[in-house]
């Protein structure tokens, strides 16, 4: 089974104030790593986080794989982003639901119930996750 990380996972396990923190770290020491994920999910998590160096840690150490091209997946994330642009779906979001169709025996684990309990893989599949 394939494991994708989601951005808001990646913060609860690297935030220990995240409401989720506990949540995220008891899935990490189940599921056993890596996790895949797209170049969108570690900029976002950076982003909100403040520093890139935990995620590239978890890059190096093989707890997290990227897997996952933008260049080559561009028209259907933009498919997709076009799709659910009433929510919006942001570009981070596109890349993992794109992944879940790409990774078809996968679970994306997320903290994000509302949006992701809409969006459909391959038009009304639901994208199989996790949440806390």
């Amino acid at each position: 089974m394939t494991r994708i990380a989601d951005s808001g996972f990646l913060i609860a396990l690297l935030d220990r104030l995240d409401s989720f923190h506990r949540w995220a770290k008891k899935v990490v020491e189940e599921e056993k790593p890596p996790f895949l994920v797209c170049e969108a999910v570690c900029a976002e998590v950076a982003a909100v986080t403040g520093t890139p160096d935990p995620l590239l840690q978890m890059l190096e150490r093989g707890d997290l794989q990227l897997a996952f091209s933008l260049a080559d997946e561009f028209t259907a994330v933009r498919k997709l982003t076009l799709k659910y642009r009433d929510q919006p779906m942001d570009l981070a979001d596109g890349c993992v639901v794109r992944m879940s169709e790409i990774y078809r025996v996968c679970r994306v684990f997320t903290v994000d119930r509302t949006d992701f309990t809409v969006y459909r893989r391959w038009g009304n599949k639901p994208v199989p996750c996790v949440f806390p």
